[in-house]
């Protein structure tokens, strides 16, 4: 859009030449309010709500110019009211366009790169790349997926402390990350290219739709566990209920013309209601504010349900002659089409860019040099332990320590305990311990 705004339409932007203007957003009759110049910006976004994370700087823009004539391309965040220069910038390559997906707080947010070409020739539909810019803290990173590809979709929670995304090509790999970028939980690679959380941001649908058959996975994301599956064919819009307890698909006009119509499920995957028209342009919930319905953990299911569920007949298996031979490619597309499991995964840290790599290598060597010049190896130095007390602290401890276990010798000795010649020792020095302890004190 030519204009955008806030959602409590406090700001709003508007991109020209080399500049995004802001404005007050319900009196842009009053004018610009502030220019942030940016050469060559291509593309701009304001972060949706201030949130709690933002009380210093209640707003947020980030701003984007692609790569040209070998300049890499650049994302920059600015508050607002705030000064001139960018709280965060981030340089990349293989960007030609970016679209940016913030943080309910507004806190954080995903640019998600494209380029029309890719220069691997892996992918037909360009090359694409997510990268996390935090602006609250001095920290940026690549969203690294185990297997190559597109993504094919990003999401924040709604609560802002993870997001999901789907990657590769089919079927894809879907990670769960936390604020760090690091993964914390993979949910298998399975046939799904959507993103779907409730609106409190416990469950969540991910499904294969467009050019996929249209399967659904519910999960449950404190339990890190599956509730259900379904199946919606031909589905062209699907959102969660507000109270999150319900799903529903649509099969729209004109993307389809036949089999028009709306089918709603549980959190569990089970189908509850089902209507056809002969046109449905358009379904939608009943919009509800954020504090209407509470967070509600899984209903217990009845019993009747679980064992109709559990009744239900197994998959078609073929009939296999015994002693036949198993063909290796046959398993290797029915292992493709049914994918992997879930699994949880150990966080190894964020993947640091080349650039913090080189100043990682620099302070390195510049530690061994140092260590080289007091006669020490670089590995001596560098697992040399760094004390938090200097040497007079160090020296007062030990003073203090020494003038207790006289005080013990005392105690020992007004008890009718008879003293050796080491302890005697210690008790003459007594007034010498003081005196050093008062000095460095």
């Amino acid at each position: 859009p030519a204009v955008k705004l806030t959602s409590n339409e406090e700001i709003a932007g508007h991109m020209v030449k080399n500049a995004v203007h802001l404005y007050k957003g319900q009196a842009m009759e009053e004018g610009i309010i502030r220019k942030i110049q940016f050469d060559r910006v291509s593309s701009f976004s304001l972060a949706s709500t201030p949130g709690p994370e933002c009380n210093d700087f209640p707003f947020r823009i980030a701003v984007f110019r692609g790569e040209q004539k070998g300049k890499p391309a650049q994302a920059s965040l600015f508050n607002h009211p705030g000064g001139e220069t960018a709280v965060r910038t981030k340089s990349f390559f293989r960007a030609e366009s970016a679209s940016f997906l913030w943080a309910p707080q507004g806190n954080a947010v995903l640019v998600k790169t494209e380029t029309s070409v890719d220069v691997t020739g892996a992918s037909y539909y360009g090359e694409s790349s997510v990268y996390l810019m935090r602006a609250d803290v001095d920290y940026d990173c690549k969203i690294v997926m185990k297997k190559e590809g597109n993504f094919q979709d990003v999401a924040w929670s709604p609560k802002g402390k993870e997001f999901v995304a789907i990657a590769g090509s089919m079927p894809a790999l879907a990670v769960l990350f936390n604020l760090k970028g690091d993964p914390v939980f993979q949910f298998g690679e399975v046939h799904r290219n959507t993103i779907r959380w409730s609106p409190q941001g416990r469950f969540l649908c991910l499904g294969g739709f467009g050019n996929l058959s249209g399967d659904m996975d519910f999960w449950d994301i404190n339990k890190k566990k599956i509730m259900g599956s379904n199946k919606a064919n031909c589905a062209v819009d699907f959102s969660w209920s507000p109270d999150g307890r319900h799903f529903m698909t649509a099969t729209l006009s004109p993307r389809m013309k036949v089999d028009n119509g709306i089918t709603m499920y549980t959190y569990y995957g089970d189908k509850v209601f089902e209507k056809s028209y002969s046109e449905l342009y358009s379904a939608k919930w009943r919009p509800r504010t954020a504090d209407v319905y509470p967070d509600r953990p899984q209903s217990p299911r009845l019993k009747s349900l679980n064992k109709e569920r559990e009744g239900k007949p197994k998959a078609f298996v073929p009939y296999r002659p015994p002693g036949a031979p198993r063909s290796r490619a046959a398993e290797r597309f029915r292992a493709e089409r049914e994918g992997s499991g879930p699994k949880k995964i150990a966080s190894t840290g964020p993947v640091i860019s080349k650039a913090a790599a080189r100043r990682q290598r620099k302070k390195l060597a510049e530690a061994a040099k140092a260590a080289e010049a007091e006669g020490k190896t670089a590995a001596e130095a560098q697992n040399q332990p760094v004390s938090k007390y200097s040497e007079s602290e160090k020296k007062l401890r030990k003073l203090k320590k020494q003038l207790k276990a006289i005080v013990e010798i005392e105690k020992k000795l007004q008890s009718g305990v008879e003293l050796n010649e080491q302890q005697k020792d210690k008790l003459s020095k007594k007034s010498e311990i003081e005196t050093q302890i008062q000095e460095l004190s």
